[in-house]
């Protein structure tokens, strides 16, 4: 029997239209300026996204005073600004010390990926095996920090590197992953989901939901391997990546999910209608982006 029109699909609801709304809205804007803007310009724009999250997770690790947040800000912002001048500084050092063997110390930009990606791998590990006691353990403020600064310096580095490396193309590739992934975990989880992932820090995800997620990236890698005209291994190689890539971004989401059950809140912030805060909408993003950047820099280095 056909459903009544007044009787919505149960996929369909309000708090869903208000995310397509705002996702209308922003996803144009968002294509717009990894297509148009120079490198530069791209680095800055994602700084500045990356500089008001980090004011939305200093409130989750609990500084409640503007001054603290502020620092917390400047911690990130500093960082920032020392790996946008690292390569002149590296380059004056070694003309200055007549010692040309310094230039390889530019390169310290990209070696930054390897201990991140471990980072993530290990996060992802521990969350498995460990949730509650994630979740009950007393972590000193300084610790949760740290966590914080970290992954916000890493994203914006290593996606900063991949829009400078390798292209448009690649952030575009990875903003649609990354949104595909979040797309294929919502509807299956909605419709089949019934065995929880993670129940101590997200209720709501479930296998059926990256199940979802994993498919849905595996047909979208395969098409564009094939779009591109890439030969079946490297089509192979490209969809082991993505899949990796779609479980490490379930991390970053599980990590913001775990700080804010820290916090006690529901969401990061409200800047977003239907999605919460910013730090919400990225979350699996700064997980992906080094896993991402990890993935083709090895492919040039070893391949």
């Amino acid at each position: 029997m056909a459903q009544s029109l007044s009787q919505p699909h149960p996929l369909w609801n309000k708090t869903l239209l208000i995310r397509v709304i705002t996702a209308a809205v922003l996803i144009p804007i968002v294509l717009l300026a990894v297509m148009k803007l120079p490198v530069k310009g791209f680095l800055i724009a994602w700084g500045v996204i990356i500089l008001a999250a980090a004011w939305e997770w200093s409130a989750l690790v609990g500084i409640r005073k503007i001054p603290g947040r502020i620092a917390f800000l400047l911690m990130v912002f500093a960082a920032q600004a020392l790996a946008w001048y690292w390569p002149k500084l590296v380059s004056w050092l070694a003309t200055t010390a007549d010692m040309p063997d310094l230039l390889i110390l530019t390169m310290v930009l990209d070696w930054i990926v390897w201990p991140t990606v471990i980072a993530w791998l290990v996060f992802g590990f521990v969350i498995r095996k460990s949730p509650e006691r994630l979740v009950k353990h007393p972590w000193p403020a300084g610790a949760k920090i740290f966590v914080a600064w970290f992954v916000l310096f890493t994203a914006w580095l290593l996606m900063s590197r991949l829009r400078a490396n390798f292209g448009s193309a690649a952030v575009l590739y990875l903003l649609l992953l990354v949104w595909l992934a979040d797309t294929g975990a919502y509807f299956a989880g909605k419709k089949w989901g019934k065995n929880p992932l993670i129940p101590e820090i997200s209720p709501g995800k479930t296998f059926e939901g990256v199940f979802g997620a994993l498919l849905v990236c595996a047909i979208y890698t395969g098409a564009v391997g094939y779009f591109l005209e890439m030969k079946a291994t490297l089509i192979m190689d490209f969809v082991m990546l993505a899949l990796i890539t779609v479980l490490i971004s379930i991390c970053g989401d599980l990590l913001i999910s775990l700080y804010k059950r820290w916090a006690g809140v529901k969401d990061s912030g409200r800047l977003l209608p239907g999605h919460g805060g910013l730090l919400d909408r990225i979350d699996s993003l700064m997980a992906a982006a080094p896993l991402v950047y990890a993935g083709f820099l090895a492919r040039v280095l070893f391949w």
